[in-house]
């Protein structure tokens, strides 16, 4: 059975549940009521007839004379009468209108009623039930002769169910409109759930077959809503997801293609003969050597990026001091910045340490100087500062005093294959920065870029502190000069 014929049974299912409670609950306390009507009615009757016959006897008027009354008002009153001896034998008998006779020798109870009361409730031999009410007449003259010891006026409870069952006639008609109308009510509301989730089954299979262009309106209960709102960003990811990817291929073939053609380029130049004089030739290998390694450094650079978005590289965590991490990287790229006629400066107070991988972080901060030296030009300067941040972060900064960056640079500066494109730039994979973020996040922190046009650009690395006690020494100021 499909989602919609399950709602559908379900909503039928509670409101019959619902309709039988209700039906046996009033049906249960209507019996009782009418039972307790009967009884009243009986008591009411009984005991005015009860002196009526007393008083006929106790005149001129002779046993059959009073029954003869008696059995009149039984007929006027659907009351069932009966004359009893002590063991409650039936002597006489007058049987209203639907009342059920009972032969001459058949015992109404088992027990005198002097030793139950003198009301009660029998049973005949049909299983039907009686309510009666007992009076005894063995003071009355006539009645020891004829060996009457009990007066006895009964009803049957079943007679109100005549007027039960008219009663319920018209509830079950209202229950049977009530569950048409409920059976219209489940096939609507079930379509209204029905409908937007059979559509959201479709765009998925649209989906699966590579259609990733499904939006689906926002219809149906909050819920229905939800799961279409959910479905559509699922379907925006996707589509961005697959644009990713397509612009990551595109990339990586642009990437290849300028060390392909330049390996290919010159390897025929080679095998042509056009390289003939050895210096052509060494230059030839030496290109060729250079665009392989370059494509070796784009592809270790692309399995190790792709590994990190996977989670499938462990990152070692251990008490690292950032200031010897700073030290190390000063001392590497402090060549590089001779070699170029900058400024390389570091600015370190004293810092918490830090729980990471050092190599990685070092490989962190080489990526940002790297990038900081390659975009600043010759005279200018590039500082590694470090600080002490808000909620126990420790904050190192590379500030260079390069070109800048614009805001759509800096929206896209931390992903894969980005280049910017202001003066001074150089050539290479835009993987650095992608690797260095994804690190960063490994490390539980957050990697930040701050910049103007012409003012230089300043990335900042944030990392939770250990919070443990840490040499307060000076402030250290580390200048390497061209």
């Amino acid at each position: 059975m499909g989602l919609r014929g399950r709602l559908i049974l379900s909503f039928l299912l509670v409101l019959v549940i619902g309709i039988v409670i209700i039906a046996v609950t009033i049906f249960t306390q209507t019996q009782v009521t009418l039972e307790n009507l009967a009884e009243m009615r009986l008591s009411d009757i009984s005991l005015p007839l009860f002196n009526q016959f007393r008083s006929l006897l106790r005149g001129q008027n002779s046993l059959d004379q009073a029954w003869q009354n008696l059995e009149e008002q039984s007929t006027a009153t659907g009351i069932s009468i009966f004359l009893c001896n002590r063991d409650g034998t039936i002597i006489r008998q007058s049987i209203a209108e639907g009342g059920s006779s009972f032969l001459p020798e058949y015992i109404l109870w088992q027990k005198p009623p002097l030793l139950r009361g003198i009301s009660g409730r029998f049973t005949d031999t049909d299983g039907a039930v009686y309510l009666y009410r007992a009076f005894p007449v063995t003071a009355i003259v006539r009645m020891k002769e004829a060996g009457a010891d009990w007066l006895v006026m009964t009803v049957s409870p079943a007679g109100t169910m005549a007027a039960l069952f008219d009663l319920f006639r018209p509830v079950l008609i209202a229950a049977l409109i009530a569950l048409v109308i409920s059976i219209i009510i489940a096939i609507l509301l079930a379509r209204s759930i029905y409908n937007p989730i059979k559509k959201v089954t479709q765009a998925a299979a649209e989906m699966a077959a590579g259609k990733f262009a499904q939006e689906l309106p926002l219809q149906g209960p909050a819920e229905v809503r939800e799961l279409a709102a959910s479905f559509n960003h699922m379907s925006s990811q996707v589509r961005a997801s697959q644009q990713t990817l397509r612009d990551f291929v595109a990339d990586v073939s642009h990437e290849l293609r300028t060390p392909l053609t330049s390996i290919s380029g010159f390897a025929q130049a080679i095998q042509d003969g056009t390289a003939e004089p050895p210096e052509a030739s060494v230059r030839a290998a030496t290109i060729i050597q250079e665009e392989s390694r370059r494509m070796i450094r784009l592809v270790n650079n692309l399995l190790e990026l792709s590994r990190l978005e996977a989670g499938q590289i462990e990152i070692k965590k251990e008490p690292v001091d950032l200031g010897e991490v700073v030290q190390q990287c000063q001392e590497v790229f402090s060549l590089r910045a001779e070699e170029k006629k900058l400024l390389l400066v570091t600015d370190m107070e004293p810092l918490p340490r830090v729980m990471g991988d050092v190599d990685r972080l070092e490989q962190v901060l080489g990526n940002l100087l790297d990038n900081a030296i390659k975009h600043t030009p010759e005279m200018g300067s590039v500082v590694i500062r470090g600080r002490l941040g808000n909620a126990g972060m420790v904050e190192i900064s590379v500030i260079d005093s390069g070109p800048g960056l614009t805001s759509e640079q800096m929206t896209h500066i931390f992903e894969r294959f980005f280049h910017s494109n202001g003066p001074g730039n150089q050539r290479g994979a835009g993987l650095g920065l992608a690797i260095s973020r994804q690190l960063v996040m490994q490390h539980g922190g957050e990697i930040r870029v701050y910049s103007r046009p012409g003012k230089g650009a300043e990335f900042t690395v944030r990392l939770p502190a250990l919070h443990e006690p840490h040499d307060q020494g000076k402030t250290q100021l580390l200048i390497a000069r061209p």
